[in-house]
């Protein structure tokens, strides 16, 4: 499974079910597996914030050491392939540069992806014709 980032932020937030999920997790894979562009929205958000003078270093650090300990999978040619026809079958106006990117990572891999943004994910999937199985860890499981 790959965190989107939202997922994480959930985490690091400390959202209970969110948490449990996560542990389920860890107890079978030992690691959490996030994408290379979610770290870079993760890094960018905290950067940008102590930038502008607020005190997010000590949440900056935490993030560095939670992903010292994570799978990231690199945005690489298969992702990108899968990100540009997802990208041309989505209406302007519905693209999102950092899911998009994020769903091909998934797709590529055949992995799916945890989200509680499942109304942002399944129009592009569906747009461009490519199955992209999504998970909530914020809701009760079915």
């Amino acid at each position: 499974m790959l965190l989107d980032t939202d997922t994480l932020s959930e985490l690091c937030r400390g959202n209970l079910r969110v948490a449990h999920n996560a542990r389920q997790y860890l107890a079978e894979f030992g690691r959490l597996t996030l994408s290379s562009v979610t770290v870079f929205e993760r890094l960018r958000g905290y950067r940008v914030a102590i930038q502008e003078g607020k005190p997010f270093h000590r949440q900056l650090q935490s993030f560095e050491e939670l992903i010292s300990n994570c799978l990231v999978l690199p945005f690489d040619e298969g992702a990108a392939a899968i990100s540009a026809a997802i990208w041309a079958a989505v209406a302007r106006p519905q693209r999102q540069f950092g899911d998009i990117l994020i769903a091909g990572v998934a797709i590529a891999r055949g992995l799916p992806l945890v989200t509680r943004n499942k109304r942002d994910f399944e129009p592009m999937s569906a747009a461009a014709g490519i199955e992209l199985k999504l998970l909530d860890w914020t809701k009760a499981p079915p």
